[in-house]
């Protein structure tokens, strides 16, 4: 390739990128505006830019996000060909553009986040806790920096643990050793992050049921979401002294963190408290719903922060917001495979519940007996199914709840159903070689997403579904829920 065409392939590229920032941009402002100002030239408009965007990023697809824009395009041209009313359509574009703009708007605190030295301390600190306190240490590290920067915090701590074992002290370890202490340190990492789907308020997995199951409050799962999550912290750290017992009494050196770095990870908690806080503080105070808060709250920290950092480093406020802004606008581009699966998440429930015959449904459930139980068990082993085949866990739980939801079984309430997804949804996080989580993981470790999934994972995620199942069922047939 000549001089002249590759620089001209590259300023095509550049073009490329920057255009679908711009269309990026164009969802993320409709979908706030929308918050105050229903409109539907302003659906349309976001609807447009949406779907140019993902034209545009078609190459970022993976099968995940491949096999629910299929399923969207085809429900959309059944939904068409049969004469769905106008106004449904423009209540799946509406949660469509909502869902889309929520991932995007999540990662400004990524972009906030590496200008804060706060971060890197916190990291150091995690992973340089001695074996004894590692696997607890890592775990709650990698739930705290799941609730706050999200697949950002998980990419930060995996790679400051492939990294520490390039230290003098990592490569006089046998080969066998360090690969063990590797995989461990990993996996108290995923586990940790997977468990924000219990509870947390920035989590997909809260946002998605709240969104999709109507009359459902954060209050009626979150608080037994959290008091699990530590359960399941305590599961993992069990299997992590199974798997590390051969070593034990080896005289392996000891780390110790760097000097004052646990101040990094009590500041990454009091900006949980407070962006969290926020949320619910706005929530509270105005019409606003969850969803609408959070997707005005983030950004507004997210700049507040960028700030503050900025004028720690030395450099004034508005060049920490500019650097932090650069790093967002440049990661737009890439955002294709999330937006395209977030975007199908909101589109396929309202589409599909006006193709689906409920009532036939209904019938045919109550003509096999099943109750909320086995319903319930369905929903959550469903999710985990389907996420094995490709179909992103918001997919299916935003599909599934809301078929579960109009079936109108009694004892299957939204709080029921909320709970035997984000069962489901916890489970398969660190578990299914399409996910993101392991995808994002597998990239980090060099190691397959086999290997990092079903094989590392497996036994645990089996685990951790059948604790929570036998849970769910016991509250359900005790009348707690």
């Amino acid at each position: 390739m000549s001089q002249a065409s590759g620089d001209g392939a590259a300023v095509t590229r550049h073009g490329s990128a920057q255009l679908r920032a711009g269309l990026m941009g164009v969802v993320i402002v409709s979908a706030i505006l929308s918050v105050f100002v229903g409109s539907l030239w302003l659906d349309i408009l976001a609807s447009s830019a949406l779907a140019l965007f993902l034209l545009l990023a078609w190459r970022q697809f993976s099968v995940g996000t491949w096999v629910p824009l299929i399923l969207s395009i085809g429900a959309m041209a059944i939904a068409l060909w049969q004469s769905v009313p106008g106004d449904v359509l423009i209540s799946a574009m509406e949660r469509m553009i909502f869902l889309a703009s929520l991932i995007a708007v999540l990662n400004t605190l990524r972009s906030a986040a590496l200008l804060a030295p706060e971060v890197a301390r916190a990291g150091a600190f995690l992973t340089s806790q001695p074996a004894s306190r590692r696997y607890v240490s890592l775990s709650l590290g990698g739930h705290l920096f799941g609730v706050l920067i999200n697949f950002g915090g998980l990419a930060l701590l995996l790679d400051l643990a492939k990294r520490s074992m390039d230290s003098a002290a990592s490569q006089a370890l046998p080969e066998e050793i360090r690969e063990v202490k590797l995989r461990r340190m990993s996996l108290a990492t995923m586990r940790g992050f997977g468990l924000i789907s219990l509870w947390s308020p920035l989590g997909f997995a809260t946002n998605a049921v709240l969104i999709t199951l109507p009359g459902l409050v954060y209050t009626d799962f979150a608080p037994i979401g959290f008091a699990m999550s530590f359960v399941f912290i305590g599961v993992g750290w069990l299997f992590d002294r199974v798997e590390g017992r051969r070593y034990r009494a080896m005289a392996l050196p000891r780390p110790a963190p760097p000097q004052g770095a646990w101040l990094g990870a009590a500041t990454l908690v009091l900006h949980v408290l407070i962006v969290g806080g926020s949320v619910f503080l706005v929530h509270g105070l105005t019409r606003l719903t969850f969803q609408e808060a959070l997707i005005l709250v983030v950004p507004s920290y997210a700049v507040l922060w960028s700030a503050v950092s900025g004028f720690r480093r030395g450099a004034d406020a508005a060049g920490g917001v500019r650097e932090a802004f650069g790093d967002y606008r440049a990661r737009l581009p890439s955002m294709g495979a999330e937006v395209g699966v977030f975007a199908s998440a909101g589109f396929l429930p309202v589409t599909l519940l006006a193709l689906v015959p409920v009532d036939a449904v209904q019938s045919q459930v109550a003509m096999m007996g099943l109750g909320a139980v086995p319903l319930a068990v369905a929903v959550a082993v469903g999710i985990l199914a389907f996420a094995m085949l490709g179909i992103n866990p918001i997919v299916s739980t935003s599909v599934l709840g809301s078929v579960a939801f109009q079936l109108q079984v009694p004892g299957l309430t939204p709080q029921v159903i909320a709970l035997a997804a984000m069962g489901g949804w916890t489970s398969v996080i660190g578990l299914s070689p399409f996910i993101t989580t392991i995808i994002l993981a597998s990239s980090i470790l060099k190691r397959s997403v086999w290997r990092v999934g079903p094989g590392w994972n497996g036994p645990y995620c089996l685990s951790i579904l059948a604790i929570w199942l036998i849970f769910l069922v016991t509250l359900m047939w005790t009348g707690r829920v």
